[in-house]
Parts: C-alpha cells; structure tokens; sequence
C-alpha cells in the first residue's frame, strides 16, 4: 500500500464531511467562502487541465514564464504530484492505453483507474522519468518537483488561511478553499481516467478505450473528449466542435490573445474529419464481416465513393479556416476587404461541409439499415 497517498485521499473526503457538518451548521456559509471556493477550484483545475496535461505533458502550446510558474504553483495546490512524476505517468498511460504498463488501465476496472492505482506502490516501484527530459531540463519544473510537498501545503492551505485571516474567516476558508475543493479537484480529474474511459462514443478511433462524452466534459473541465484526445493527442483543443464543452481550450485562447500563449497546435480538419470517416468505415465492415467477399469489396468501394466528396469539402473547409485565420491578424489596407471575402467562403465552405457530412451519415444509414440493397 502506498500509506501516505491512501491515507491523505481517504481523510479529505472523511474531515470534508465531517468538519463541513458541524462548520455549515454553526455558522453557516458566507460569501467570502463561496468565492474563495470557486477562486480556488478554477485555479487548481486549470493548473491541470491546461498546465500539467496539455502545456507540460503534451507540449500542445507555449505561454510565458509568468503563466507558467502560477501552473507550477497552483498545480502543487491540486495535491497531484509534482509536474514530473504527473506527466511521466500521464505520458506512460498514452503510449501504453489499455495494456499492463498502462498505470492507470481501465480494463482493470472502473475503482482501479479511477484511484485504485494511487493507492498502491505498484506503478511507483517500477516508475522512472526516462520519458521526461525534455521537463527535467527546466529548472522551474526541476524545483516544484523537489519542494512538491512544501510547496502543495503552503499554496494548497496555506495560502487559503492567510486570505482567510485577512478577511476574517481563516478556517472557514481553509474548509471551502482547501478541503472542500481538493475533493472536488482530485475526483474531477480522476473522472478522466475512469469515467472518460467508459461512457460516450468513439469517433475518431475503434483501437482504444477513450471515449468522448459531453458530460464528462462538464465534469472535467472539458477533459471529456477523450477520444479525439487519444487519437490527436498533441491538439491543444479536447473539445474540436465549436458548440463542444472545452472551457480549457477557451482559456488557451485567451491567453494567445492576450499574448501569454502562442503557437497553439491544432490538427488540420482534413485529418480530423479523414479518421472519422475511417472510423464509420471500421463499424461498417465490422458489421458485415460474416457476408460475402463480393458484399464487403461493394461496400468498400461504396464509402469511398462517398467519403472523397466530404473529404474535398473539409480540405476546401480547412483551407479557408487557416487562411481566414493569418488575415484576421495581418495589418494593411487591403486587410478588411480579405477578410471579408474569406467569411463569405467559409460560410459558403461550411454549407458546403454540412452538405457532404449530411450525405455520409444518409448513406451509410442506409447501409447499416439494410434498405441499401447489398450484392449477395
């Protein structure tokens, strides 16, 4: 058993009950714990989400010292290990989903990926950092991880206490701030690991587990697109859609346009939309793999012949976006008037799109239905 680790995640949700009973039922809940709450839950969750996940374990963009060292910082408050160990397993369980050496294996069950997996010195017996130099060659990340500790308890209760005392409410803002939200955060990002891995669907890849699901998006921070993540796994965006809940990737964004972030990776819709297709094509020829050689080659030649045309409109689609994209930031009198142009073409493109996407889904209905006829 790994003691410590155990013994902290099984007391925290123990003294939030607890304390939480007696502390609302004596004085109530104020304002000030409220805010500090949710001051604390955003800051810690994102630390995760968009630091020590997609900025620190995925290298999906860059942003600026400061921006970086409050990750670091707030990061230690989420009780998740340092950068260097977070990202070591986070980077193992990628390269290995769904197998042994994955430490947090689903097809171990539900409770094991989802905290099983701490609980136990197994993964750490046989864990090593080989898999991030490129971390390890940073000396701020090299500091957190050797004062992880002291540096999780000051920002993680410290930190709240001392607001607390200012404003004149130290334990009540302990509670809210650091018990309370430290049970929110962990099992919010233990849903990743378990909850990610076993509701939703799978539409942009059969090979693993991961699977995208809009709830828990919400209850993740937008971490719930799990399978768009595991097949694209270096985008910056989990959520792809633009209707998709990912507030993770509109914080990214923000921060380029404020200038703290920049060189944002994102996949070409072109390959987005390409491994879709393939995955329908896969559940297809999945469904009738017991018929005839002479129904699946029908069925083979069938999809492509449709696939080709939503592949056209997402290449037409990708091109207008990224070039819609360069002018919007370009200087110059004849700025206004391309932009304008490259709107009336992206709106034109995404009819365009939707018209292909709407024929896909039609004929292979049809297919999956039966009311398309099939050669024997």
């Amino acid at each position: 058993m790994n003691w410590v680790t155990t013994l902290f995640l099984l007391s925290t949700p123990l003294v939030a009950v607890v304390w939480g009973v007696a502390h609302i039922r004596s004085v109530g809940v104020s304002p000030v714990e409220i805010a500090a709450f949710a001051l604390y839950v955003c800051a810690t969750g994102f630390s995760i989400t968009i630091g020590y996940h997609r900025l620190f374990a995925h290298r999906s963009y860059e942003c600026s010292r400061i921006v970086k060292i409050l990750y670091l910082l707030f990061g230690a408050a989420a009780f998740q290990h340092s950068v260097i160990s977070w990202c070591s397993d986070h980077r193992r369980h990628h390269k290995h989903i769904d197998e042994d050496d994955d430490p947090y294996n689903i097809q171990r069950g539900f409770l094991w990926a989802h905290i099983g997996w701490l609980l136990v010195m197994e993964h750490k017996e046989k864990e090593d950092h080989s898999n991030v130099h490129d971390l390890m060659a940073d000396p701020w990340i090299r500091f957190q991880h050797r004062f992880y500790v002291p540096l999780a308890v000051l920002m993680g209760f410290g930190v709240p206490f001392v607001f607390g005392w200012a404003v004149g409410n130290p334990w009540g803002c302990v509670l809210w701030a650091g018990i309370f939200r430290v049970v929110l955060v962990h099992h919010s990002t233990f849903l990743v690991n378990s909850l990610a891995h076993t509701l939703g669907r799978r539409p942009y890849t059969l090979a693993v587990s991961a699977r995208d699901s809009a709830v828990t998006a919400l209850l993740t921070f937008g971490e719930g697109y799990h399978n768009f993540h595991h097949r694209f796994a270096a985008d910056y965006r989990n959520g792809v859609a633009r209707a998709a809940w990912d507030p993770s990737k509109w914080l990214i964004g923000t921060l380029e346009r404020l200038g703290l972030a920049w060189n944002l990776r994102r996949v070409p819709r072109e390959r987005i939309v390409a491994a879709q297709l393939a995955c329908d094509s896969e559940r297809l020829i999945a469904r009738v793999a017991g018929r005839s050689e002479n129904t699946r080659n029908f069925l083979r030649e069938r999809l492509i012949e449709v696939s080709a045309r939503v592949e056209r409109a997402a290449s037409r689609l990708g091109t207008v976006e990224r070039e819609f994209a360069s002018a919007r930031v370009q200087w110059g009198r004849s700025r206004r008037a391309r932009v304008k142009q490259l709107r009336a073409e992206l709106r034109s493109s995404r009819l365009e799109m939707r018209a292909a996407r709407l024929r896909w889904r039609t004929v292979l209905a049809g297919l999956l239905s039966g009311s398309t006829a099939l050669p024997a």
